[in-house]
């Protein structure tokens, strides 16, 4: 997640190109267009919706692609958009500042401003307004817990797209780095702890921690986790060697204490983006996600 992990995240975007493709077919309408234009540039995002639209509001979702927070294009996780899609998503798969020139919480804001983007176009799209989710992976699974743990009371709202909430529903969370402190704490095999540590610091900044704060924690989803924020379902490989299980644990044992619904799904002997090779795993996975938006998205 930090420089000191960039080249394996080349890789593993390097192995999508190998990942079979859902074809949409008819089943699926795809259109793009940007969202916001903060400092730095234009945000592109691609919109995934069922082709036919019926007499109802459909749930809408933001989807927000992984890389270290450094990389990765916005159809990185398109397997899954177009699932979402053929199950009555609208899913708005968007970029967002990067790393180095642009560290936390950038990417927060632009996270926030698609949501918002989303809730003030919901009418084009039929979208019903009150039941947006958010899915992210690795940096965006980071991202995604942090639509739903934060508000506008933590001041990591942003300025684009303004006059709508930027409140999800429910998140889904696939190994997110939600505890950065983690890698200080517990380091990652094989890889110095104090040099990784070193390339977090760099990611989370100094605009959001205060004198005396931990800037590490400052940059994690678990440190703003309250009652009644939105439920999240995690799942992570147990064997991860880029984003600790650790985290995962940590996150589902805060939330279970504030009495947030939590639902943790580990995988024995899994790496990091297990679900991009082992095929027939991602796909009932995928179930699983739908049961739990089903129940926590209504």
């Amino acid at each position: 997640m930090s420089s000191i992990l960039f080249p394996l995240g080349v890789a593993w975007v390097a192995a999508l190109a190998t990942v079979p493709a859902t074809p949409c077919g008819r089943e699926v309408r795809v259109s793009k267009g940007v969202f916001a234009q903060p400092e730095g540039g234009t945000l592109g995002m691609t919109i995934y919706e069922p082709r036919e639209r019926g007499a109802g509001l459909r749930p809408g979702m933001v989807l927000i692609h992984g890389g270290a927070w450094r990389f990765g294009p916005r159809w990185q996780q398109r397997w899954y958009c177009r699932a979402f899609a053929r199950a009555g998503y609208v899913v708005m798969s968007i970029d967002y500042r990067l790393m180095p020139k642009y560290p936390f919480p950038h990417c927060l804001y632009d996270c926030k401003a698609a949501v918002r983007w989303l809730r003030l176009h919901a009418g084009e799209y039929q979208v019903d307004p009150e039941r947006i989710v958010a899915f992210g992976a690795s940096a965006g699974g980071h991202l995604a817990a942090f639509l739903a743990a934060t508000g506008p009371e933590d001041g990591l709202e942003g300025d684009e797209n303004p006059g709508a909430s930027s409140a999800v529903r429910a998140t889904v969370s696939l190994y997110g780095a939600v505890d950065l402190t983690k890698y200080r704490d517990l380091g990652l095999p094989g890889i110095s702890g104090r040099r990784v540590a070193k390339g977090m610091l760099k990611f989370a900044g100094t605009e959001v921690a205060k004198e005396g704060e931990d800037p590490l924690a400052a940059a994690s989803p678990i440190t703003y986790a309250k009652p009644g924020m939105a439920p999240v379902f995690l799942a992570h490989g147990m064997s991860d060697v880029l984003v600790h299980y650790e985290q995962s644990e940590a996150f589902q044992a805060r939330l279970q204490e504030l009495g947030v619904p939590v639902r943790l799904v580990g995988y024995p002997r899994r790496n990091h983006g297990f679900d991009y090779v082992h095929w027939k795993q991602r796909q009932a996975l995928f179930g699983e996600m739908l049961e739990f938006l089903k129940e926590h998205n209504r």
